[in-house]
């Protein structure tokens, strides 16, 4: 499954994922040519994949939270769209029957702008809790990014001054352990600020410390206040 932001909303990528039998969803900013419907006259606009889309009639609603204390609702629908390639490649590109998902925020709060999403895909799209799905799917896009975040910043990645490809793979092999450990952190002291951190650590606090420098056993703060002292190595 590949996953991309409007960046990714490529047709030649569409074509392609097609070829290797993957699937991908990716957000929508580009309004495509479609396929005109047979009964729609020569200067009507449903030639487009929005104007196709928005024909749609909405499929229903969806809840969503989107801070800790904010929740927010959706409408959402959803359609096949025969969808042409960009003029000019349409000998090299054949047409595709895409799904189009669009979510838009009832009521947005002032001085926020309103979630309106545009998302197509090549898996198919049955009704309302499949195309909520998918929402959820392209949700999780920001959490990948806060891990890439955590590799390149945290761990910095991308000064690594390797010579071969082999020594790469292993050292990313290694960061990619530690930011997921970083990143699980985080995302739980977020959920939960006030969890204990034996919620999260399953090994003892003096396993890793040096036999000098035992810690004793004693009420350990919050996860979201937690030191690396108060979680293990010193």
């Amino acid at each position: 499954m590949h996953v991309g932001d409007r960046e990714s909303d490529i047709y030649e990528l569409y074509c392609t994922a097609q070829d290797l039998g993957t699937s991908f969803l990716v957000r929508v900013q580009t309004n495509r040519l479609a396929e005109r419907p047979a009964d729609a006259a020569s200067h009507d606009p449903a030639h487009r994949v929005f104007a196709q889309l928005a024909a749609a009639p909405w499929a229903g609603r969806h809840r969503i939270t989107v801070d800790q204390d904010e929740t927010t609702w959706l409408q959402v629908k959803f359609a096949a769209i025969n969808t042409l390639s960009p003029v000019g490649k349409q000998k090299r590109y054949s047409p595709q029957v895409l799904t189009y998902i669009h979510a838009l925020e009832e009521n947005p709060p002032p001085g926020r702008e309103p979630i309106d999403w545009k998302l197509v895909t090549n898996l198919p799209v049955e009704d309302l809790s499949a195309a909520v799905e998918k929402l959820g799917w392209y949700a999780l896009r920001w959490k990948a990014e806060v891990f890439h975040k955590v590799m390149k910043s945290g761990c910095r990645a991308e000064e690594a001054r390797l010579e071969t490809a082999e020594r790469l793979a292993k050292f990313l092999a290694l960061i990619a352990v530690v930011s997921w450990r970083i990143f699980f952190i985080t995302m739980s002291a977020r959920a939960k600020p006030d969890a204990a951190p034996d919620r999260r650590f399953h090994f003892r606090r003096d396993h890793c410390a040096r036999p000098d420098r035992r810690v004793p056993n004693a009420t350990a703060p919050p996860t979201a206040h937690a030191r690396r002292s108060d979680v293990g190595c010193q």
